[in-house]
């Protein structure tokens, strides 16, 4: 017991953990900020304008009075333009790991204050995105070191441990939440979804009126999401990342849930410890340099001209050009 106490206390304290996961998390989020910037500006006046849809006031996080003063912005389109571009700065440093920091509290600020005003407009990777934002406010900042067992450790570990969490929240709530529902239980689920215009890709169709495929796709989807947060801490890790980038990939393509499957990749991501990643890199210089020899070897077989028909079946002949 009091080994474990201690093995905690020092994975806590001594240094920050999951600096290359959380920086891949934070470009992800910035990139699905940034998204949602792109596609939702030009319609900005008439979700959360004066004028607009949108009848929702910040109330909902904020103090009565500082909330009075910010939901006047939502009475010019200015306002609304300018909390805008709050949120495109704020992704945009996320991307490029600047000031990580700040540029978590105003993407958060902004995402809440556009998400109180017309909450119906969000999907399932905004509360996530959300929560995740939050947790990075603690986070060190990308590429600044702090001193062991200080402070700032203590507060970046927490944060990664409460991130972590989160994740596995996520995954078997939802999971949970499928048991209990009539149509994931007897594996009609995913044929009953692509069926509807509204949620789902239409060249996708064909695939899901195949019962086989269509039970087994609903009924592993199931299975993979309540055996989530305990296949990530077992040698099956990688299997269950790699699985959950495809099928985040495949919402995005089929159901159109681009900013949800963006949220939720970067989590998948975040899981991935330092030094996996490490690992992951020298794979990677590996490989390249065996490709870099090989079309090197390559080269050096061909010709510094280029032949004629009867040189090559020559060369060819020969055996000096691969066939």
């Amino acid at each position: 017991m009091m080994s474990r106490i201690r093995q905690s206390y020092t994975w806590l304290s001594v240094e920050p953990h999951q600096r290359q996961g959380l920086r891949a998390l934070q470009t992800a989020l910035g990139f699905m900020l940034l998204f949602r910037v792109s596609t939702e500006f030009r319609f900005a006046p008439f979700l959360w304008g004066p004028h607009g849809i949108g009848q929702g006031s910040t109330s909902a996080f904020l103090d009565a009075r500082l909330a009075s003063w910010m939901d006047r912005l939502y009475q010019s389109e200015l306002g609304v333009q300018a909390m805008l571009s709050l949120l495109a700065a704020g992704a945009v440093c996320l991307i490029l790991g600047y000031h990580t920091r700040l540029a978590a509290l105003g993407s958060l600020v902004a995402f809440r204050f556009f998400e109180s005003r017309l909450p119906e407009l969000g999907d399932g990777g905004d509360n996530v995105a959300r929560l995740v934002l939050t947790y990075m406010v603690f986070a060190l900042p990308a590429g600044r070191d702090a001193r062991n067992q200080s402070l700032a450790v203590w507060f970046h570990n927490i944060a990664i441990l409460a991130i972590g969490l989160q994740i596995g929240v996520v995954y078997l709530t939802s999971g949970v939440l499928k048991l209990t529902g009539e149509r994931w239980s007897n594996g009609t689920a995913l044929y009953t979804i692509s069926q509807v215009e509204w949620f789902s890709n239409p060249h996708f169709r064909a695939f899901f009126k195949n019962p086989t495929f269509t039970a087994v796709a609903t009924y592993s989807t199931v299975f993979f999401q309540i055996w989530f947060p305990v296949a990530v801490v077992t040698r099956l890790k990688p299997l269950w990342l790699i699985v959950g980038i495809g099928m985040h990939v495949g919402i995005a393509l089929f159901m159109g849930l681009i900013c949800f499957s963006m949220a939720m990749i970067g989590l998948e991501l975040f899981l991935i410890t330092d030094p996996e990643y490490a690992a992951l890199r020298r794979l990677g210089r590996a490989g390249w340099a065996r490709v870099s020899a090989g079309w090197r070897g390559v080269c050096r077989l061909l010709p510094e001209r280029p032949l004629s028909r009867q040189e090559w079946s020559l060369a060819r002949f020969r055996g000096r050009v691969p066939r």
